[in-house]
């Protein structure tokens, strides 16, 4: 249960940081586009690390 909880968070991250990328691809390199990439980034960095550290 808790490993589908963690690739969800890790997928939600994913999508968030795909948006954010989108955005400022085809955008107009705003700050929001940014904040977007590095939320996404930030969510799935967390997600990968509390899996591995409930597996101890």
């Amino acid at each position: 249960m808790i490993k589908i909880i963690f690739n969800t968070a890790r997928n939600i991250g994913l999508g968030i940081f795909v948006n954010g990328a989108f955005a400022l691809q085809f955008g107009d390199m705003s700050a929001q586009g940014y904040w977007a990439v590095a939320e996404g980034i930030v969510i799935m960095l967390l997600s990968g690390y509390m899996e591995l550290r409930s597996k101890k």
